[in-house]
């Protein structure tokens, strides 16, 4: 019988050409044989198609024509046998591939990428699911929703790199305290969700894993040895059996962390159906504002600002909007809007062209006394990059002095960038405008940052001169608010004076400047002018 053995072309070179031969051909169906003898030694070579071969090897003599002949067709049986084997085995491994790089896809499909966590999809899968099973065994679950509060202004200060890492972090702490059966995900950018099943107890539990959630941000996050304090504002809703889909339970629980935005700290909001109402007014009039702006639909009224005598001796002008349907609106409902969605710019802009209309109205009357008039400027408007090459640019084209306008400035407005605030102001006083701090007294420690604020006049908030005469705690810190005014030399003026004992406290405690009610309303322009002219 011939040995059978391990035969490389590199061992036998005739071995060697006849295997580059074969390579070289197309594929054929049936075997191909040659004989070869290599130092005494005989190589009985078989080749099927381009990629099998088998090699019988035996010394001193070949193998007879008849034995070759009876061997030739088992060989083709074998190669048949094997081509079928490693074409199974191949369909095996690109089932399997197939298979891993489908569940890969899905796995991408599902998951937010960054933090591994299910994505927007995958939740609203998941919660639909859960919809359903409420509807087949009367069972109900909750949504938790968790927006992280100004991710933006980290992503712009420290990178998104940094960014991305408190993402990780946040969704780390979160895992933690979520069980098996609650769904954590990634909902967008900076929300989280945790999607809760239905328990027996879930208003119980549902506390239990809130103030779990608020532990998350209770501590900072340590960042490239950068301690940064994070909060989040928290939505939360519940779905059963009537809930008519995923998309409507997760803009109830956005709804909710909305409001819980208002809120400073991390809070938590459990979703109201008036909520609804008021986000499709929101919706309304943050659309119409920008119609009305067009339509001459905002205008402007003015209420003065008096002595002790009740002489006028300036007014502030305040915006007003006449809706065409829905009638008067309050400022304090279109204002936060505004804010809100950046219009505050364009709507300030164009109060401050009103103004300078004022103005060089005003200069045609004959008044005895110069009248300064004074409009509140947001902090948006004021932080804008190019907000005093704006104003000048209007100062410019209505020809008036800077001085006959005043700019009111919230306190919190001041705070948010105190030195940018200082830089901003200087600058606002060496082209000659004054420049006074609104709502004295509601923000933080006015002594703290005063000092460093070149303003120069204090409107005291109506909160503290309400009721002046019948509150010490009010009287108080008006006296205190008036000491801080000698100090340093500032003007000083008290807002929502409503009745006379407010008046003669006032003056009392040496108050002489009063804007309010008991004076005057807030009246349109015309009247104003005609008020002066008499």
């Amino acid at each position: 019988m011939p040995n059978i053995t391990a035969c490389f072309p590199e061992q036998v070179p005739a071995i060697k050409a006849f295997f580059t031969e074969i390579l070289s051909e197309p594929s054929v169906e049936h075997v191909v044989t040659k004989h070869v003898v290599y130092q005494g030694t005989y190589y009985h070579l078989f080749a099927f198609t381009a990629h099998t071969f088998f090699v019988l090897e035996r010394n001193h003599t070949p193998l007879p024509q008849l034995v070759i002949n009876a061997i030739t067709p088992a060989v083709e049986d074998l190669f048949y046998v094997c081509r079928a084997s490693l074409q199974h085995s191949q369909v095996v491994s690109e089932v399997e591939r197939r298979k891993q790089a489908e569940q890969q896809l899905t796995f991408i499909a599902f998951h937010d990428q960054l933090t591994g966590l299910p994505n927007r999809t995958h939740l609203i899968n998941e919660l639909n699911q859960h919809i359903e099973l409420c509807q087949h065994h009367e069972l109900s679950g909750a949504i938790i929703y968790i927006d992280l509060d100004s991710f933006r202004d980290i992503n712009d200060s420290l990178g998104h790199l940094v960014g991305d890492e408190l993402l990780c972090q946040v969704a780390q702490r979160l895992q933690k305290i979520c069980l098996e059966q609650e769904v954590l995900g990634r909902f967008s950018g900076n929300a989280f969700v945790i999607l809760c099943p239905s328990q027996l107890n879930l208003p119980q539990y549902l506390e239990l894993l809130l103030r779990k959630v608020h532990q998350c941000f209770s501590s900072n996050y340590l960042i490239d040895d950068r301690s940064i304090d994070v909060n989040a504002s928290i939505g939360v809703t519940y779905f059963s059996a009537s809930s008519c889909d995923a998309y409507t339970v997760y803009m109830q629980a956005d709804l909710a962390m909305s409001k819980a935005k208002v809120s400073t700290g991390t809070s938590s909001v459990f979703y109201q159906q008036d909520m609804e109402k008021q986000t499709r007014r929101r919706y309304l009039l943050d659309t119409d504002m920008r119609k009305a702006l067009t339509q001459q639909d905002f205008f402007m009224v003015a209420q003065p600002q008096v002595n002790q005598l009740g002489e006028i001796i300036g007014a502030e002008l305040l915006i007003r909007w006449q809706h065409s349907q829905l009638g008067f609106i309050s400022p304090d409902e279109f204002i936060g809007i505004a804010e809100k969605t950046g219009f505050i710019i364009p709507l300030g802009e164009w109060i401050f062209e009103q103004a300078c209309l004022c103005i060089t109205s005003l200069q045609t009357l004959p008044l005895k006394n110069p009248i300064k008039l004074a409009i509140n400027v947001s902090a948006k408007q004021f932080y804008q990059v190019d907000f005093i090459e704006r104003i000048s640019v209007i100062i410019n084209k209505h020809h008036i002095k800077v001085s006959d306008i005043e700019l009111e400035l919230t306190e919190s407005a001041m705070l948010e960038d105190i030195d940018l605030a200082v830089a901003k102001i200087t600058a606002l006083k060496q082209i000659g405008f004054e420049l006074s701090i609104d709502d004295f007294g509601t923000g933080y420690s006015s002594l703290s940052y005063l000092k460093h604020l070149p303003v120069d006049k204090i409107k005291i908030d109506r909160s503290f001169v309400s009721l002046i005469d019948k509150r010490d705690d009010s009287r108080a810190i008006v006296e205190a608010t008036m000491l801080i005014a000698r100090t340093f030399k500032l003007g000083l003026i008290a807002e929502g004076v409503e009745t006379q004992a407010e008046v003669d406290t006032l003056i009392g405690i040496g108050c002489h400047a009063f804007q309010g009610y008991f004076f005057h309303k807030p009246m349109p322009i015309d009247d104003f002018f005609n008020l002066l002219a008499n």
